[in-house]
């Protein structure tokens, strides 16, 4: 997994502690966890939804529960993280697959923004961007290994 960091170099590193913080969350499906990374008025823009505040964003991670259940984990491509005292921004390919050696091709890779701010010291999530490139011509996903 490649990082490139760019801006205030302790900001991002916070920021990249912050970030395994919520991919453990996000592996045992901690919902509490999750909520407690992000600002009270998170907004997430996803491939099937748009929405804003805290209550929003755990009820979203509720309906995942049945589906991502044990086994599994981030993975993240390209990580770009732009990063300043109170703001950061990093971009990437993502998707949540299982731990298994062979992986899964039915889950694509996805775009991936998330913007950061600094409260009472502390890194929080303030919103994510979530959406699957598609080939114009066929509306099939694009593969991670056709992205240049």
């Amino acid at each position: 997994m490649s990082i490139e960091i760019s801006g205030d170099e302790q900001s991002a590193h916070a920021i990249l502690l912050m970030l395994k913080q919520w991919d453990e969350a996000v592996a045992s499906m901690d919902i509490q966890a999750l909520a407690d990374l992000c600002v009270e008025d998170v907004s997430l823009i996803d491939v099937s939804t748009h929405l804003t505040g805290i209550d929003a964003y755990k009820q979203l991670w509720r309906r995942y529960l049945p589906v991502k259940a044990g086994n599994i984990r981030v993975y993240r491509e390209g990580i770009k993280l732009i990063a300043q005292p109170e703001l950061a921004v990093l971009h990437c390919f993502s998707k949540v697959d299982q731990i298994d050696a062979i992986p899964n091709l039915e889950v694509f890779w996805c775009r991936t923004t998330i913007c950061f701010q600094k409260v009472e010291q502390v890194w929080k999530v303030a919103h994510q961007h979530i959406s699957m490139p598609i080939q114009l011509e066929t509306g099939l996903p694009i593969l991670l290994s056709e992205v240049s």
